[in-house]
């Protein structure tokens, strides 16, 4: 089982090429893992500089180094899952803030789409045009299935390594979180609680209380995640 990286033992500045990950199969899946890094560091660098923000002065105030910081803002840089939690935390931002598009292949359906609703009211998210966080470094895919994160809820796809284990640093936040296995044998951490979920099952909890889980499978695992209102 790969041990759970921490910012100690992990260089988190690795370069992204379309080998980091095992998940970046083809020349498309190469393309979208240098676009989606391009896009993340344009977030950063945006967030960073709206607060005023030298990259010495956040360095500082994240404990993250200034060359890992411009690595990550240029796109050449691989961060990890804690170390994106940590840019977050600094910025005064949820994780979820850090989704975005990619350019989509763009899939003719023949006919522009019609409705007399608005798209508050009723709205459609292709495959193609999910917003998404993507972590090369530990093999994490996290989709949003919602149209956006203004909304009563938000609905998540998510791919989950194996060996994979989210303990060094715990979620947490308001609302309510319903977790829906797809593939694979999931371990769900809640305070001191620990559940095993396999292919069917699903999970509810209060978000505000500190959970993390784990992929204890050979398979990555594959999950639906609700969480209500949208928050983390």
């Amino acid at each position: 089982m790969v041990p759970q990286h921490t910012d100690a033992a992990d260089p988190e500045g690795c370069p992204l090429s379309p080998t980091t990950s095992t998940s970046v199969p083809n020349s498309r899946e190469a393309e979208l893992a240098l676009a989606d890094a391009a896009v993340l560091g344009q977030l950063l660098r945006d967030a960073r500089r709206d607060r005023g923000l030298s990259l010495k002065a956040f360095a500082a105030q994240s404990g993250i180094s200034e060359g890992l910081l411009s690595k990550f803002e240029r796109g050449s840089g691989n961060p990890s899952l804690l170390t994106l939690q940590k840019i977050a935390a600094a910025l005064g931002i949820r994780l979820s803030d850090l989704f975005h598009q990619v350019p989509s292949a763009g899939h003719d359906r023949g006919e522009a789409e019609h409705s007399e609703l608005r798209p508050d009211q009723c709205a459609v998210v292709r495959p193609d045009d999910r917003k998404r966080l993507v972590i090369p470094f530990e093999g994490l895919v996290y989709e949003l299935l919602s149209p956006d994160l203004q909304r009563g809820l938000a609905m998540l796809y998510c791919e989950i390594p194996v060996g994979f284990e989210g303990s060094a640093r715990p979620f947490q936040h308001k609302g309510e979180d319903t977790v829906h296995v797809l593939t694979g044998r999931f371990e769900v951490h809640v305070a001191h609680a620990s559940h095993v979920l396999e292919p069917g099952d699903t999970v509810t909890f209060q978000s505000s209380l500190p959970h993390w889980w784990k992929n204890i499978g050979d398979v990555p695992a594959t999950v639906i995640c609700v969480n209500s209102p949208p928050s983390f």
